[in-house]
């Protein structure tokens, strides 16, 4: 079961999570309801559930149809890149059947395996079915930088806006890259989710880029049940945490909580197509 905290967090109307894998722990089995019943007692106008295969995916396609708040993004993570030939298929049918976007996608040179070549290759080919099925990618990059963003500078300029001009046709999930590398990315169409590390002292450059990144190229999410922000590290993270971390970038670029919930929550719902919030 979550172990319990001394308080939840003060509420924050209009914030939205971009970003949550609550399908992936069994804890949450335990008390999904009441994790989400924390959630929206927080101010959570949104959640987005994310897959990394077709299983999970088709995990996150349940919830959202439980409740519409909740939306899901299905694809192939990187880590299991080497399984494209067996979950090409689940992961095109899930991509039709209500998804909200492609991910998480990308690369992860991190790990020994899958090989970058194989990676590579599932990351093209789910780039190449979000254009056809007009969804926009959500982008796992983890120690290949500068590989992804080659991969997806090619991609972008070759699709365009896809979507339509004012809405982007990707995001950097978990953003771990610099200022500068964030500012090419906004510049090719993408916007930079900030996630709860933000909040860490020891994390001087993730401070700057949610300086650096204007609130209009801005997301936040959580990636629960990891990387929880402070005040709650060394407990399982989850959606209600974005709070945390929407008051923390507040507090780096001189704006009110309310002003990056409301705008970063602006900035999901156009993303992801969703209307109105709330």
């Amino acid at each position: 079961m979550r172990p319990r905290i001394e308080a939840d967090p003060a509420p924050l109307p209009g914030a939205f999570d971009a970003h949550t894998h609550t399908w992936s722990t069994p804890e949450f089995d335990e008390d999904y309801d009441a994790t989400m019943a924390r959630a929206w007692a927080a101010g959570l106008v949104g959640i987005v559930e994310v897959g990394v295969d077709t299983a999970s995916s088709e995990q996150c396609l349940d919830l959202a149809r439980r409740d519409a708040r909740v939306h899901a993004v299905v694809g192939l993570h990187p880590e299991y890149a080497d399984r494209l030939a067996k979950e090409r298929e689940g992961i095109a049918r899930a991509a039709s059947n209500g998804a909200v976007a492609i991910g998480e996608i990308g690369l992860d040179f991190s790990r020994p395996a899958p090989a970058p070549a194989q990676q590579a290759e599932a990351f093209r080919w789910q780039l190449d079915l979000a254009r056809a099925r007009e969804l926009p990618v959500v982008i796992h990059a983890r120690d290949a930088d500068e590989e992804c963003f080659a991969i997806l500078d090619e991609w972008a300029r070759r699709v365009g806006r896809y979507l339509g001009a004012g809405r982007e046709i990707g995001m950097m999930h978990c953003y771990a890259g610099d200022a500068a590398l964030a500012a090419r990315y906004l510049d090719i169409g993408f916007l930079i989710s900030v996630p709860g590390t933000v909040t860490f002292p020891n994390n001087p450059q993730g401070q700057e880029v949610a300086r650096a990144v204007p609130l209009a190229g801005m997301l936040i999410e959580t990636d629960s049940p990891y990387l929880t922000p402070a005040p709650h590290r060394g407990r399982r993270n989850e959606p209600a945490y974005v709070v945390e971390t929407a008051r923390f970038v507040a507090n780096l670029k001189g704006v009110s909580p309310e002003e990056v919930a409301r705008t970063t929550a602006q900035n999901a719902a156009r993303f992801f197509n969703l209307g109105t919030l709330g």
